[in-house]
């Protein structure tokens, strides 16, 4: 039979610049990066979340990573005062692209002004 649906996947882009990101990996120097992550170029940070059930721990972790393992500094700081958050679901990390069926998300964090 003939399949005329074709899925359409994209691959992941910064919400806050739109460049792609490149595939998450897994943090060295970290005393507590449970999940893969990494750096856009404009500076957000982001941490991969495989199953779309973990925010909470993988936003506490985007922010650590985003003040370099600080986490006096991470828990002080106050959402759209200090910082934006932006999310990207549907990332399937075997491939790479952003897929309708996939339920993994991408945490992103960028800092408005770095000390």
């Amino acid at each position: 039979m003939l399949n005329l649906y074709r899925e359409k996947t994209y691959p992941p882009r910064c919400p806050f610049c739109r460049a792609e990101v490149a595939k998450p990996a897994e943090l060295a120097g970290g005393m507590w990066y449970e999940f893969e992550g990494g750096i856009c170029r404009c500076g957000a940070v982001f941490a991969h979340d495989p199953t779309a059930r973990n925010g909470g721990a993988v936003l506490l972790q985007a922010l650590v990573q985003c003040c370099h393992g600080d986490w006096d500094e991470a828990l002080s700081l106050a959402p759209e005062v200090d910082y934006d958050e932006g999310f990207v679901g549907h990332y399937n990390s075997l491939t790479h692209r952003l897929e309708s069926q996939a339920f993994g998300t991408l945490v992103f964090i960028r800092r408005r002004s770095q000390p």
